[in-house]
């Protein structure tokens, strides 16, 4: 029985439906329901969804934004500052700013480049527990706000980071007092030993400090990408699994040093205590703690234990801790992936393997044949025959089959947290990786050993360290070529749209018909379950469930940040997505490691997979400079592309690479040029015979003006000149080079939109190209064409992102524009 299962719904219903509840109503029903509760204990399940609403609403709300002015902030360094390429990371728990007291953490970057700033910097000597004056420039976190991606900011605001910014100079930073820098040095140590011990190889390097260290941004970018690829990806950053790992040695090797059970659940809880130090407290180390410890008290106190009490007790000791833990993925994806071992996978193991592993216990013994079925004391009858006329010891028979018995096990509880984790996989990460559950067995096993491995070179001296470095180096190494190997399997690795509702109500039906019948042990049932499961997941696959063709011309601006990146959909069901974006933004906004961002990835292709789409009829490249190209190395590789458009441009490095990607794509390219038109599109610009130069430049810009009906649309990339033949009104214009000041096209139009990034160091946009609507300020754009009438009806209606979540929210520029 799991008694606290319940409770544990009952708590996070409360604070699901926090939002909706008045947190002054919630204090005040609180106590009068808890003495309630005493005289009906029945009744002690409502005093628990009051409590988990107003522990909800006790979260603090994000500060508002301070605006673009620098202000002085007062604060306490949470660790060392981390260096991530030519950027350097101040994580700061604020104390105050502009001297009025602040609660919430900040988090800085500043990017040094030049020698003399590196050397100011570094003679600061910046640690853990500093207190810190800076001059900044504070912002709330950057976001791009297009449905289906990734909401950033909200997670940083979850871990308490309601600030970012970017510290122009070194200059800015003053220490106020020291803090202990103790715990940096000592990480520091182990960094340097690690470092030299397996710097020789970068790629087992980063994996050594991702999971010994907690530091995924040491993992390089294409061993990160093979493991995400590969389904894999919790192997590379600080999860369960390594918890367990860690403690599973830890139990190991205590055996050898008492035998007290005792003491020896003190020394593997001190191991665990110690890994989790190790890493700083990572959130997924610190459940698994909670969960370990759960488990073993009750076991060290006799009281036995149940695996999903233990796992309800630990998740409800998180959510009374920290509320906001609900909406946080990791979190839902760590109790989600337990709770398939607990009653999917290991139930399902053991009736799996229950008639090989009685063929194999007490194989010797011959008294307990008689005990056994028959066709079981057969096979072990045989084979001992067997081994007694080759003269084998018995060991030859009972290894082999002990393995393949433990590889079936292995295989079937990663098959079941696979199942669960589609869903996450395909919403979340628009990806299936077939063999996943294939993979996860050697890979487990291989990163298993070589975690410890890696650990325990921290400690051992130099004589006795290499052949343990080597050990580990060679297992790190086999697992890349492993992981590889089987991606280049075709189907290994497919990218998915996101699914209908009612496919996933599919999908549910049979995991739970499943899991019915693995507890009954039904095997038809199973069989049916399984089918169902695998033949949901090829649907999933590859079906297509795109959108249905919009009734009018709809025009979608997405955010992405100091760049453009624009869908047009057809009636006649066409798509084109004109430029992608690019990674250059991020690093000004200090987003994230432009490592492992990617705007094409995270926000062009999350946003078109999120809208169910497949498939793009054309994608245009307006010119070839990053914040356009960019994000379309992605989108040609994740959708099937009809053909490119394509201007002349300069043969750029990246732009050259583009043109490489198009051709191993087998996707046609297509040169356009002022005066050509196809269908309800018309290029402007630029004219034939177009000099380029050896730098991409904003003049290169292809121009189209897209007909629908009586009304345009005028797409100007950054074309900052004059425009031959240019219309002297449209209806929509995409302000060309997101509002810069040096523009000198000028042409009327009813609805004026600027692709921007938030707080971007160039001025844009200049007060010349306003009013407009903004990307930077409202999110993706919307603009729908209304049908064509001779009345006074006419109306093009323009929404964003902000509006669809906040209906209320009423910014100038938006709702029904009457032409």
């Amino acid at each position: 029985m799991a008694p606290l299962v319940f409770p544990l719904l009952v708590l996070a219903a409360g604070i699901l439906c926090s939002p909706c509840l008045d947190p002054t109503s919630l204090w005040i029903a609180l106590p009068l329901s808890a003495v309630i509760a005493c005289a009906r204990p029945r009744l002690a399940l409502l005093t628990l969804f009051i409590a988990g609403a107003a522990l909800r609403a006790l979260l603090p709300d994000a500060p508002p934004d301070p605006g673009p002015v620098a202000v002085r902030l007062v604060g306490t360094l949470e660790r060392r500052p981390e260096w991530r390429g030519p950027g350097v990371y101040l994580n700061v728990r604020v104390l105050s700013i502009d001297g009025k007291e602040a609660a919430g953490r900040a988090r800085l970057t500043e990017f040094l480049e030049e020698p003399e700033l590196i050397r100011i910097f570094n003679a600061l000597d910046l640690g853990r527990g500093d207190r810190v004056e800076i001059l900044v420039k504070l912002a709330r976190p950057p976001v791009y706000r297009n449905p289906g991606v990734f909401d950033y900011r909200r997670y940083l605001e979850r871990q308490g980071v309601f600030w970012t910014g970017n510290v122009r100079n070194p200059r800015l930073i003053t220490v106020v007092s020291r803090g202990w820098h103790a715990p940096d040095d000592v990480r520091a140590w182990i960094e340097r030993r690690l470092e030299r011990r397996f710097g020789n190889n970068p790629d087992v390097a980063g994996l050594v400090a991702g999971l010994t260290l907690g530091r995924k941004d040491a993992v390089t970018p294409e061993v990160e990408e093979t493991f995400k690829m590969s389904g894999v990806y919790h192997l590379v950053v600080v999860s369960g699994f390594h918890f367990a790992v860690v403690l599973a040695a830890a139990g190991w090797l205590s055996r050898w040093v008492t035998r007290r059970r005792a003491w020896r659940f003190g020394v593997t809880l001190a191991a665990g205590l110690a890994y989790a130090l190790l890493v700083e407290g990572q959130t997924p180390a610190l459940r698994a703690l909670i969960m370990a410890t759960f488990i073993m008290l009750s076991t060290a106190m006799d009281r036995g234990y149940s695996p999903l009490n233990a796992v309800a007790a630990s998740a409800f000791v998180i959510l009374i801790w920290d509320p906001s833990a609900l909406e946080d993925p990791s979190f839902q994806m760590t109790f989600t992936a337990v709770l398939a071992v607990i009653l999917l996978g290991a139930p399902a193991a053991r009736w799996a393997v229950e008639r090989w592993k009685a063929r194999l216990d007490g194989f010797t013994d011959e008294a307990r044949d008689s005990l056994l079925p028959v066709e079981v004391a057969d096979w072990r009858v045989s084979r001992r025959l067997w081994l007694e006329l080759h003269g084998l010891p018995a060991w030859t028979v009972t290894v082999p089959w002990r393995l393949v018995i433990y590889g079936s096990e292995g295989l079937i509880v990663a098959a079941a947290v696979e199942s669960v984790f589609a869903v996450f996989m395909v919403e979340s990460f628009h990806r299936l990786a077939p063999l996943s559950a294939l993979v996860n067995v050697p890979a487990g096993l291989v990163a298993a050993f070589g975690t410890c491995a890696a650990l325990a070179t921290i400690v051992l001296p130099d004589a006795i360290a290499w052949p343990v470095v080597w050990c580990a180096e060679m297992l790190f190494s086999g697992l890349i070529r492993i992981l590889q190997a089987s991606l280049a399997i075709p189907g290994a690795t497919i990218r998915v749209p996101s699914a209908p509702v009612w496919l996933w109500a599919v999908y549910g039906a049979a995991l739970v018909l499943l899991f019915w019948s693995v507890w009954k042990r039904r095997p038809f049932p199973a069989v049916l379950a399984g089918c169902g499961v695998a033949g949901t997941l090829a649907v999933i696959a590859l079906a297509d469930f795109s959108p249905p063709a919009p009734s009018a011309l709809t025009m979608t601006v997405l955010d992405v940040g100091q760049g453009d990146s624009i869908l047009l959909e057809f009636p006649d069901g066409r798509r084109m997505l004109v430029d992608g974006g690019g990674v250059a933004a991020g690093r000004f906004l200090g987003l994230r490691d432009d490592r492992g961002f990617s705007i094409g990835e995270d926000v062009v292709s999350a946003y078109l997979f999120s809208r169910r789409i497949r498939r793009l009829d054309a994608v245009v490249l307006t010119h070839a400079h990053n914040d356009h190209l960019d994000g379309l190395f992605e989108v040609v590789e994740n959708f099937k592309v009809g053909e490119a458009w394509l201007g002349p441009n300069a043969m750029t490095p990246r732009y050259r690479a583009f043109l490489l990607r198009l051709s191993m794509k087998s996707i046609p390219a297509r040169w356009v040029f002022a005066g050509q038109a196809t269908g309800d599109i018309e290029v402007l610009h630029p004219p034939r015979g177009w000099k380029v130069r050896k730098t991409a430049r904003n003049n290169d810009s292809v121009v189209l003006l897209v007909h629908a009906g009586t009304r345009t649309a005028l797409l100007t990339g950054d074309l900052e000149s004059g425009l031959a033949g240019a219309p002297e009104r449209v209806s929509v214009l995409k302000v060309p080079h997101h509002g810069s000041g040096g523009v000198q096209l000028r042409v009327a139009a009813d609805v004026r939109l600027i692709s921007v990034g938030a707080n971007n160091p160039f001025g844009h946009p200049a007060s010349s190209a306003l009013p407009a609507v903004r990307t930077d300020q409202v999110g993706a754009i919307t603009v729908r064409f209304g049908p064509d009438a001779v009345d006074s009806h006419e109306l093009i209606e323009v929404s964003s992102a902000l509006t669809r979540h906040c209906p209320s929210c009423k910014l100038p520029g938006l709702g029904f524009w009457p032409l």
